[in-house]
């Protein structure tokens, strides 16, 4: 009864929704909407959390408690902020995956008071969910206009290529790159078709980006 409470509550005040006949499946859905939406925005600034716990999560999508968190000095999948995750749990690239294992383990509360075929629907999500969220970002983050997936995940791939073997940090690759600017001939053929959106202002001019 309390949990059906709180399921409640949370539809209300932090999504603004009146429950519906399955709650805890719509609670849970828009719990795997907003994480996954944060999964993608680790992963395009580079940030690397530290320890993704459950219990470092809220239901609206946040998450909290960063303790030893970092900013990706080049982009490595493998590398960890906390000098005790040495199984690399929570590595950089691990991201994605541990914050959809927290949101099965929210299905697996919410199961005490919902039939689990809503529940795994709403889980199912996640994986469709993160990549669309993170083709957003980043080419936001690039300052592009989307073209389609296919495309656009190709650019994502040579990006991450490329900072992989030229050890850019993200900070310089994103800067340096902006508005579709590219060095590189890979580059510069998956550049070719994008708009630039956003490059004017005068920090997209300065030499180097600024930096945490």
């Amino acid at each position: 009864a309390l949990l059906e409470r709180l399921t409640d509550y949370a539809l209300r005040h932090l999504y603004d929704e009146m429950p519906g006949d399955d709650p805890a499946a719509q609670l849970l859905g828009l719990v795997v909407e907003r994480t996954a939406d944060l999964a993608a925005s680790y992963m395009v600034a580079g940030f690397v959390h530290g320890v993704l716990n459950t219990d470092n999560m809220n239901i609206s999508g946040e998450s909290f408690d960063y303790g030893p968190w970092r900013w990706l000095p080049k982009w490595e999948p493998g590398f960890t902020a906390a000098y005790f995750d040495h199984a690399g749990l929570y590595a950089f690239g691990r991201q994605p995956e541990a914050l959809g294992w927290n949101c099965a383990q929210l299905a697996t509360a919410l199961r005490l008071i919902a039939p689990s075929e809503g529940l795994i629907a709403a889980l199912e999500r996640f994986g469709t969910l993160y990549p669309a969220h993170l083709r957003r970002r980043w080419l936001w983050r690039l300052g592009v206009a989307p073209q389609n997936e296919p495309r656009d995940a190709a650019l994502i791939a040579a990006c991450e290529r490329h900072m992989r073997e030229t050890g850019q940090s993200p900070d310089e690759f994103f800067f340096s790159h902006r508005g579709g600017r590219a060095n590189s001939a890979e580059l510069q053929a998956l550049f070719a078709d994008y708009e630039a959106t956003g490059s004017d202002h005068d920090y997209w001019h300065d030499g180097a980006p600024q930096s945490m």
